[in-house]
């Protein structure tokens, strides 16, 4: 889905990946491929951006995870990294739980413990948060001289758009991003991201 104008509509998926293999080598784990569609009916007005009916993202979960169970997998991770889609996820992964230890992992939830001096007054998309992850992760694919403070953008925009987050039917700015990702940095990011596999590993390593 859109990730606003400076980052990769594929920016859910490199997080992902890249969370779920640093937290399989401390875990000693295995990551199987991203599921790259889901139930993201907000940002369809953005071109190139898709989503899955709510359902359809549901069964498609459950199968998955009773093909893993049928194979033999006993314990499982969802990591999950977006915010429409996190019911759904707790479904499927409910429809499961006699068959596995399923442990879900939402990323809004995750790397709150780090100390980290963010300075945007709102967000939650394409934002100072995921900016900075992405500086991070994958510093090339970050376009960060096009990045704009949402709140600038919202108020002079003559055609605003409906917004990704938190609410669907909130106007916002023509490039679909919350907050003020042009605050972000690579070293928030590395913080961020050294909180949140720290979590996982924790999430999966909790006594049932």
């Amino acid at each position: 889905k859109e990730h606003g104008l400076h980052l990769p509509m594929n920016t859910d998926a490199i997080t992902a990946q890249t969370l779920a293999l640093a937290a399989a080598d401390r875990l000693d784990g295995l990551v199987a491929p991203v599921v790259g569609f889901g139930f993201y009916p907000a940002f369809t007005r953005y071109a190139g951006s898709q989503s899955l009916a709510r359902e359809t993202f549901r069964l498609m979960l459950i199968e998955l995870l009773q093909g893993l169970t049928a194979q033999g997998a006993r314990h499982l991770l969802l990591l999950n990294t977006g915010v429409s889609t996190e019911r759904s996820v707790d479904e499927a992964a409910g429809a499961v739980a006699t068959s596995a230890k399923v442990a879900v992992a939402h990323l809004r939830l995750l790397g709150k413990a780090a100390d980290i001096p963010w300075q945007q007054e709102s967000g939650g998309h394409a934002d100072e948060r995921e900016t900075s992850l992405m500086l991070a992760i994958a510093p090339d694919l970050v376009r960060q001289e096009r990045a704009l403070n949402a709140e600038t953008t919202r108020s002079e925009s003559r055609a605003p758009i409906l917004s990704p987050w938190p609410d669907p039917h909130a106007e916002h700015s023509p490039t679909g991003a919350t907050g003020n990702p042009t605050l972000a940095t690579a070293e928030k990011g590395q913080r961020l991201l050294t909180a949140i596999v720290e979590d996982i590993v924790r999430l999966v390593e909790r006594p049932a």
